[in-house]
């Protein structure tokens, strides 16, 4: 099933509001999503390795245009509180948006769909 858990990373980042890369490599799930997340314009924030020989997918993300999160920190609070800032204005601004009529719920069983067709 991993062509599956691959098509679940894409609609994963594209509902995140902000992916953040802890390790990765330069194959497999995570740099998949990562990848994703970048070719859609999503803000991807990657840990920033000491050594490149040690993640070298996150060397790599960071090099296709990743934001770096400098490791090892004493503030991880002061690098993520303007992510998790931004993510509140973003759901207040997005949860008053009025659904389009015609578009399918993405978690509505088979038969809710077809009712809205």
């Amino acid at each position: 099933m991993v062509s599956r858990a691959m098509e679940r990373n894409k609609i994963v980042t594209g509902l995140a509001q902000v992916v953040i890369v802890a390790e990765s490599d330069i194959k497999g799930g995570t740099w998949e999503g990562a990848n994703g997340a970048l070719q859609q314009k999503g803000p991807v924030y990657v840990r920033q390795p000491g050594s490149s020989s040690t993640l070298p997918g996150n060397e790599a993300l960071l090099k296709l245009g990743g934001c770096p999160i400098p490791w090892p920190t004493k503030a991880l609070d002061e690098i993520l509180s303007p992510l998790l800032r931004r993510s509140v204005v973003l759901h207040e601004e997005l949860k008053d948006m009025p659904a389009f009529p015609g578009q399918l719920a993405l978690f509505a069983m088979p038969n809710e769909q077809q009712t809205h067709l």
